[in-house]
């Protein structure tokens, strides 16, 4: 395959969203095996539980059966691991941050890539890549701002924003000089809830998620993501050469999940992916590694540092 203009845009696109974070975008450790019910049917046991007990004890029962995305930075080496065609990218080189913070009522999202590829007939090309948007916890609204800079010149840019009604459905509208529109069906998640909703299937030991995401880091509109839920793992993920276990502190260790995910755009009725990812996702939302196949060639993404970060009070 070669790398055309379309497969640069899928990756321009899809590496900020990783939701690493999976998009890829990507809570402390999490239990879904406490629900509402229990909840309510234990307050309603107790003798003389005020309501406002009976709503902490909600409140408590829904912190339990919700992941929580860890507010924190990430610093990844890029690198090219596989090519599987003779014309296309030779080498690849980077590194990318990926900043997620807990903003009370949502959750903001930042990406920086910068990656020097070299091709088989000789030419190179010098990528950075800005992301951030803002995301409701209620899954309902979303901002997002989009650049890469190629070479030195803005090959890209636009804003957006992301709205869904009561009834579930919504609409995507992105502003590049000319805003377009695209109609989003029911169900359609962002990226940080699609996160939140591979964490829940992940812990209720579902091995399928199915789902349509939109995140404003494609220009084309949502994608119908297929995943694949490994049984969870324990201990520390692999890291960068060069890292050291100190970088990643307590962010580098804990139960996570190997998740490989296939990517379908919306629009289209092809059965094969537009690319895909294998990614070890933590119970924090953390990413601690990822890989990218994009058909004729494939990046690997790996820690170098990972820190907290401390999110703004709440009123």
């Amino acid at each position: 395959m070669m790398y055309g203009a379309r497969r640069r845009d899928v990756f321009w696109g899809r590496v900020n969203a990783m939701q690493v974070g999976l998009n890829v975008r990507r809570l402390a450790a999490l239990s879904v095996v406490v629900s509402l019910l229990s909840a309510g049917a234990a307050a309603a046991a107790g003798p003389a539980v005020s309501t406002a007990q009976g709503a902490r004890a909600a409140d408590k029962a829904i912190d339990k059966a919700t992941p929580q995305l860890t507010s924190h930075r990430a610093i990844y080496d890029m690198s090219l691991v596989k090519v599987s065609n003779s014309d296309g990218v030779r080498a690849a080189s980077g590194t990318m941050t990926y900043t997620l913070t807990d903003r009370c009522d949502g959750y903001t999202i930042e990406t920086n890539l910068s990656l020097n590829l070299a091709f088989a007939n000789g030419n190179e090309n010098q990528i950075e890549q800005r992301y951030a948007a803002w995301e409701a916890k209620d899954g309902r609204s979303s901002t997002f701002r989009f650049q890469v800079v190629e070479n030195g010149n803005v090959a890209k840019a636009y804003h957006g924003n992301i709205q869904f009604k009561d009834d579930g459905t919504g609409t995507a509208t992105y502003d590049a000089g000319e805003p377009t529109t695209f109609d989003l069906p029911r169900g359609t998640l962002l990226s940080t809830a699609h996160t939140l909703a591979l964490l829940k299937s992940a812990a209720s030991r579902e091995k399928f998620l199915s789902k349509m995401v939109i995140d404003g880091s494609f220009d084309d509109g949502p994608f119908w993501v297929t995943a694949a839920i490994a049984s969870a793992h324990e201990g520390e993920v692999a890291q960068a050469k060069g890292g050291s276990a100190d970088q990643l502190g307590t962010l580098g260790k804990g139960q996570y999940w190997p998740i490989g995910m296939a990517y379908f755009p919306a629009k289209s009725e092809q059965t094969i992916p537009e690319y895909e990812i294998t990614q070890n996702l933590m119970g924090s939302g953390i990413t601690h590694s990822m890989v990218q196949d994009f058909g004729g060639f494939t990046l690997a993404f790996k820690p170098v540092r990972m820190e907290p970060v401390t999110p703004p009070p709440c009123n």
